[in-house]
């Protein structure tokens, strides 16, 4: 890992190195453009967008829709850059200098040391908090993200983490998905800390988890055993279900929505990758302008799980096995033509299994 200064720019120093000006190119443009300052973080930025939008029309049209998700904050450090404000976020900062609607710069707007997230709450208690209610990516620049996460050494590898935040923007703007997780999953007393713990302190529960991840991706990689490979995985997620539920009855509805969410996002983090892959290989490869960390996409030239830096994609660890399995299911929902990207976020209270039930049914009444 290259070792590189924090940018920890004052924010008069800040300002001087953006220099506050839009490239002439930018003159003459529609009013849909966004208007960002000629700087480091803003080329990182709208290099992240240009991967949303290319790996959404490939895979999930709506994701591409809109020009922005809404507000970043890309803590760079002394300082918060403000990309995609709403009035929310602007009523939140004490004092900020405003370039145009799609950045303002603040002084940093909190003390925590590491961020990457999205951020949002429906807790009464935080109704003054920025986030309340409105969904907010926080993350650190590259340069301090590699300090708390090393494998994190390039701006390509720095923005597969943002897409996958991105997406969870995404989710929190579709009002079905908000709304099922305001209403009920907030509102449960078993939680996603249940889901850990269990995993954590049970061998068996995780061991019977990674059983039916191996069940999963075998499905995937072997064409000819895939229909029974299914069967075999819905058998043991039912077997499992029947276990524990007696002792966790809110198990089930609570690990179908975390498959939801976080295996769509790592879904699209994966899905950014593979542009990136098709980028290395393009005659018209995009690139990050005086970027030290932009590797001209070296890491995701050949994007397998059996590599060691792809690896964690597949890999159902007890914290976060639901990313793992949930990125499964949707591989091979993928591969099986079933439409979901229209319906998993709009009714989140339907397990992704459910879509591999039907897809049986329907093979066996054909």
């Amino acid at each position: 890992m290259n070792k590189h200064t924090l940018l920890g720019c004052t924010l008069l120093a800040l300002f001087t190195a953006c220099q506050f000006q839009i490239n002439p190119s930018n003159d003459t443009t529609s009013e849909t453009e966004l208007q960002l300052p000629d700087s480091l973080s803003a080329r990182r930025i709208q290099y992240v967008l240009d991967m949303r939008q290319e790996a959404a029309q490939q895979v999930w049209p709506a994701f591409g829709e809109k020009k922005v998700e809404g507000p970043f904050i890309y803590f760079n450090g002394e300082d918060s850059e403000v990309f995609f404000p709403n009035q929310q976020v602007l009523n939140s900062l004490t004092t900020s200098e405003t370039f145009s609607e799609d950045y303002v710069l603040s002084p940093r707007t909190d003390s925590i040391p590491y961020h990457f997230e999205l951020m949002i709450s429906f807790e009464e208690a935080d109704s003054t908090k920025l986030y309340y209610n409105n969904p907010v990516q926080q993350f650190l620049s590259v340069e301090e993200t590699g300090i708390y996460i090393p494998s994190v050494s390039s701006t390509e590898s720095w923005s597969a983490m943002v897409l996958h935040e991105m997406f969870h923007h995404f989710q929190y703007n579709t009002p079905e998905f908000k709304e099922y997780t305001k209403k009920r999953i907030a509102q449960l007393p078993f939680d996603i800390r249940d889901l850990r713990k269990l995993c954590l302190e049970d061998k068996s529960f995780l061991e019977a988890v990674q059983k039916e991840n191996d069940l999963l991706l075998q499905a995937i990689d072997q064409e000819p055993n895939r229909m029974a490979l299914i069967r075999s995985y819905l058998k043991a997620r039912k077997s499992r279900m029947e276990q524990y539920g007696k002792v966790y009855p809110l198990l089930e509805e609570v690990e179908n929505f975390y498959d939801i969410q976080e295996g769509s996002a790592r879904f699209m983090e994966y899905k950014g990758m593979k542009v990136m892959e098709q980028w290395s290989k393009s005659e018209h490869e995009p690139s990050i302008q005086k970027d030290s960390l932009f590797h001209s996409h070296k890491e995701f030239q050949d994007v397998k799980f059996t590599q060691p830096d792809f690896e964690y994609l597949t890999y159902a660890g007890p914290a976060t096995y639901h990313y793992a399995t949930g990125f499964a299911i949707l591989r091979l929902l993928e591969l099986l033509e079933v439409p979901f990207q229209d319906k998993i976020l709009s009714s989140p209270e339907i397990g992704l299994h459910t879509y591999l039930e039907d897809y049986i049914s329907r093979q066996e009444g054909s």
